[in-house]
Formats: structure tokens, C-alpha cells, sequence
């Protein structure tokens, strides 16, 4: 039994004869087998246009590949056949020679940071756009005091409440930097009674920052501006923060970080969080407070939230760094026996009855802490021989092993599922326990952040797959774990991108 071809609309019509030919012909293609097999009519979408435009941009790519000088200590550094700049469209200008990453240990590509002018070029744009980008938000002046602008506002007691009570929903969780009795002092703040001080300014910061995430959309925080009001009067502050050297000058700054993460401004975001970092590491290396064990639990919750930040915005834009990580094996874990809540027991009726879910918030915080570290190794499945980079498939299955183990000590309120369901992008996948709308938004973020993690333990096999002509089987079933493993982390980035208030840009960034 064998078929023809008959297009129709679009349709392939199965039509029975025989001949030697068509059976031949019915075997080469599936699609017309199963057709026949079962006298069904088969719908046939064609996509020239896109498999074309796919072809092109893999052309593009390999160009651009061609033309990057290699590592005289790679193994991948055998001269191929080069590929002319003249050929490749819109690298004229492409930077052969460049080195401006900020880490020795690694070479600019294939780790692809945004600010680099190859990763500009790679993508077909100037070369010198992401540095325009930089330049054109540090000179903004809107979110700057502007002249004359008069500071004494009245601050309306219930506005500021509704934006305490947003930022424990929907920041906290994220970065427990705030001290228990923080919402005694920011209700001093609502009714003028703090002077011009360091606590003056995080309450502030504080307000600015619940009044943002507040909106429905960064949109509507642009039309509306509804932090302005709060952070000018905190901006006019900022000289006390700098000059005081004290853990509350720390929380300020980590906290103007955060304001900043959330409008979308990482370069200012990581101007202060640099600053924020120093402070820290200050106070730990003079020993601040050796026998108050509150604030030096404290001081470890905003180290280690400095630490995740910092990298979140250094690691993507190639921004100079504080050194912090060579004191993450140093500085102990923050204490979860004491309660991190910014506000005391008796205090909940002015907020509602808010009640956060402390135990998942110190989980989940403590399980950003071990991925981010995960992250920073990630892409270390290389080891050396004969003077040369090699891709090492054992290392990088014992770095998928360690993440697996992460996965299976996540208590369950933060548990997630590792099978994507591509019709389901927009469902949250959470515990039943879990009460709290942040908390689902810290799961999806850490759904996120393993999919990142394992793209990167399998993307040396994928950049070794690019140079070598004969690569071994496990090298390319690791290339596959790769792409398996970025299809999963494009679903997983899509459901967390609209619920990810303390940074969205680090999302796009990915």
C-alpha cells in the first residue's frame, strides 16, 4: 500500500496506489506513512520564510565566531578557515583585540557579558551601544532633586502604610535587611517626627520603594511617579548616609540599591551597592559589634543580600566589583532563630493583620544564597592539559549533581516542578502551604535561577561543539542537556519576569 502527494488548501491527500517508487518514496517521509496508515488528512504548515531567516542568523553567527581570535592556551585554538569581517554585515568594527573583563580567569568570550562590544556585535548591533546605554542613564537627571524643588510635603500616614505593607509582601522576602523594630521608627517618619538622619532615610527609601511595586505595570510607575514625593526628600539625606559608618548607613544603601533595581537602573543600582559592600566589609574587619548578637545577625542578613545583588549586576554588565566574594567563606550564614520580621507581634493590627511566613523567608533566602555560589561555578567544566583549555564532561556532571542536591534539600513550601508545560507558562507551581503572593514569586525565581545554573555547567560542552570537528558522544549529549536546559529556562524566565519587582532588568539581562 503506498500514497501520492496531493496538495489541496494546504492539505496532503493520501490517495492509494502502487508502485515501486512511491513505496520508496512513502518510506523516506513519516509524515505521509502515518498519513496513509491511518486514511487521516494531514495539515502541512510550511515555514520557508522562518527556516530561511534561521539559516541567515546562524550564518551571521558562525561569522562572527570565525573572525574572534582564539586562546593560544585553548584547545580550541587551531586556525580554521577565516571568515572575512567584509563578509560578516555589521562587524566592521568588531573589536579583535579586547579585554576589559573584569575577572583574569576567564576570556571575554564565551561568557558574553552585555557591556562588552563582541556581545553588541553578536547580536548585530554598534558596538559602542551598550556603552551609550550606560552613558544615557547616568546623565538622566529624573531621578535626581530638581532645582527648587521644596522638600516639605506632607506625607499622607495612609499612603506610607499601604507602602510598608506592599514592600513586606513583595520585597522583603527578597532581601531581609530591615531590623524589628524598623516599623515603629517609619511611623515616626509618616507623622514628621524624625530628623534628618539615617533612619529618616531608609524610611523613606522604604516608602519610595513599596509606592513602586504598588503599580501593575513600570509603566504606570513612569505616568504616575508615585515614589517621587518620598525619594527626594530621602536623596537630600544622602550625604548623611555617606559620612555615617554604622549598619544603619549599610541598610540605607543596600535599600537605595534596591529602590533603583526597581525602577530599572542598574548602573546606579550598583554605584551604591559598591558603596553599601564597603561599608560592610568595614564594619566586619573592625569587629562593630562583637557582642551585640542582633545587629551582627543583621549585619551577616545585609552582607550576604549585598553579595547577591552585586553579582546580579556585575556578572551581566561586567562592572567593576567590591571583592566581596573573597569573604563568602568567611562570613557566617544569618542566624534563623531570631525573627526577621521589620515590625513586632503587637503591631499587626495597624497593618491589617500582616503576618509573613517567616520560617519560608529564612528558607528561601538561604537557598539564594547556596544558588548564587552555584551560579558563580557554574561555568567551570574546564580543566587543563598540556597547557591547554579542555572541556571536562566528569566535572561538569558533578556540578549538575551538586544542583540536584540543592533541588532536593528546597523544603516544600518552595518546591518546584522540572517539567515545563508549555501551555502553562502563567501557572504558578507552588505548594499548596504556601500563602504568601511573594513567596510565589521567590519560587518561580528560583525555578529560574536552576535553569540558568544548569545552562551554564553545559555550555563549555556547546562552546568546545563550536571550535572541535570531532566531538566525543559525551561531550555532545551534554550539548543536548544544554539546550534542554535553555528551552526550560526561557519558559521558567517568562514566568517570573512579570513577578520579579527587585529586579526585572537582571531578567532581560539573562
Amino acid at each position: 500500500m503506498v500514497w501520492e502527494r496531493q496538495y489541496d488548501g494546504g492539505h496532503l491527500s493520501p490517495v492509494m496506489f502502487a508502485g515501486p517508487e512511491e513505496q520508496n518514496a512513502m518510506v523516506q517521509n513519516p509524515l505521509a506513512l502515518f498519513a496513509v496508515c491511518t486514511g487521516l488528512t494531514v495539515f502541512i504548515v510550511r515555514h520557508e520564510r522562518e527556516i530561511i531567516s534561521i539559516r541567515e542568523r546562524l550564518d551571521y553567527i558562525s561569522g562572527v565566531l570565525s573572525i574572534r581570535p582564539r586562546d593560544p592556551h585553548s584547545v580550541f585554538s587551531e586556525e580554521p578557515e577565516r571568515i572575512s569581517t567584509n563578509n560578516v554585515t555589521g562587524v566592521g568594527d568588531y573589536p579583535l583585540d579586547e579585554s576589559i573583563i573584569s575577572r583574569k580567569w576567564r576570556n571575554e568570550f564565551p561568557f558574553m557579558t552585555i557591556q562588552t562590544p563582541s556581545m553588541m556585535c553578536f547580536l548585530g548591533l554598534p558596538p559602542r551601544f551598550a556603552a551609550q546605554l550606560v552613558v544615557a542613564e547616568r546623565e538622566t537627571s529624573s531621578m535626581l532633586i530638581q532645582p527648587g524643588l521644596s522638600l516639605n510635603v506632607e506625607i499622607h500616614e495612609e499612603q506610607s502604610i499601604g507602602a510598608f505593607r506592599a514592600h513586606c509582601y513583595k520585597i522583603h522576602h527578597w532581601y531581609p535587611i530591615l531590623h524589628p523594630t524598623f516599623f515603629n521608627t517609619y511611623l515616626e517618619m509618616t507623622k514628621g517626627l524624625l530628623p534628618q538622619s539615617t533612619d529618616l532615610f531608609l524610611s523613606l527609601v522604604t516608602a519610595a520603594i513599596g509606592s513602586v511595586v504598588q503599580c501593575r505595570s513600570f509603566r504606570e510607575v513612569q505616568e504616575t511617579r508615585p515614589d517621587t514625593i518620598y525619594i527626594e526628600r530621602a536623596l537630600s539625606i544622602l550625604p548623611v548616609v555617606n559620612m555615617e559608618f554604622s549598619l544603619r548607613s549599610v541598610q540605607c544603601l543596600v535599600m537605595l540599591t534596591i529602590y533603583y533595581n526597581c525602577i530599572m537602573k542598574p548602573c546606579q543600582a550598583h554605584d551604591y551597592i559598591l558603596m553599601a559592600s564597603f561599608k560592610a566589609q568595614g564594619l566586619f574587619k573592625c569587629h562593630f559589634y562583637p557582642d551585640d548578637d542582633i545587629n551582627q545577625n543583621l549585619l551577616r542578613r545585609c552582607f550576604w543580600s549585598i553579595l547577591m545583588i552585586e553579582t546580579d549586576l556585575a556578572y551581566h554588565i561586567d562592572m567593576p566589583e567590591s571583592n566581596a566574594w573573597k569573604f563568602d567563606d568567611r562570613i557566617l550564614l544569618p542566624e534563623i532563630f531570631e525573627s526577621w520580621q521589620p515590625y513586632r507581634e503587637y503591631e499587626h493590627h495597624q497593618l491589617d493583620d500582616l503576618r509573613l511566613n517567616e520560617n519560608t523567608t529564612k528558607a528561601y533566602f538561604l537557598a539564594a544564597i547556596a544558588m548564587c555560589r552555584m551560579i558563580r561555578r557554574c561555568t567551570t567544566a574546564i580543566t587543563i592539559s598540556h597547557d591547554k583549555e579542555v572541556y571536562a564532561s566528569v566535572i561538569a556532571h558533578e556540578l549538575a549533581r551538586q544542583l540536584d542536591t540543592w533541588y532536593d534539600r528546597l523544603p516544600e513550601s518552595l518546591r518546584f516542578d522540572r517539567t515545563i508545560d508549555q501551555g502553562a507558562q502563567n501557572t504558578a507551581v507552588l505548594s499548596p502551604s504556601s500563602e504568601i503572593p511573594g513567596l510565589t514569586t521567590a519560587t518561580k525565581s528560583l525555578k529560574m535561577q536552576y535553569y540558568l545554573c544548569l545552562t551554564g555547567i553545559f555550555w563549555p560542552a556547546v562552546y568546545s561543539a563550536v571550535y572541535v570537528d570531532n566531538i566525543g558522544s559525551e561531550a555532545l549529549a551534554d550539548c543536548a542537556r544544554y539546550f534542554d536546559a535553555y528551552a526550560s529556562f526561557v519558559v521558567s524566565a517568562v514566568e517570573a519576569l512579570h513577578n520579579y519587582p527587585p529586579s526585572p532588568w537582571s531578567i532581560y539581562a539573562r
